[in-house]
């Protein structure tokens, strides 16, 4: 998938009027997304999955893990935005659903497998 066939489709499902908030809210989600990866190689592995300057930007982060639970995580996600847990909720939802319309199966399986169980269990669910 392209990057802007990614920004369309991420700002159609969080129902943003321009790309530029979607573009946004996606590196916010993904690089939240990336820091849930236990080891560097991992989150290289993830980011090299991501259309052109989305895998980027993921790429450019300082490498950090940080332990949370589905909350924190949420929590943390609201926080890039400067939004409530409601809202971040919604917004992961949407992006993940991009993200798995965008990366082969076998890697959302093993980004699932590789991150808190809760978590991966609502992604599951997204």
């Amino acid at each position: 998938m392209r990057n802007e066939d990614f920004i369309a489709r991420a700002q159609g499902a969080v129902a943003l009027g321009s790309p530029k908030d979607a573009l946004r809210i996606a590196r916010t989600v993904l690089v939240a997304l990336a820091d849930l990866l236990p080891d560097s190689e991992s989150r290289r592995r993830f980011a090299t999955q991501l259309p052109g300057a989305l895998k980027a930007h993921v790429a450019s982060q300082s490498p950090r893990s940080l332990l949370m639970d589905l909350n924190a995580f949420l929590q943390h996600v609201g926080a890039g935005l400067g939004t409530r847990v409601p809202e971040a909720e919604r917004v992961v939802r949407a992006v993940w659903s991009v993200v798995r319309e965008a990366v082969a199966a076998g890697e959302v399986a093993g980004f699932e497998a590789r991150v808190p169980k809760d978590i991966a269990a609502w992604l599951g669910r997204a």
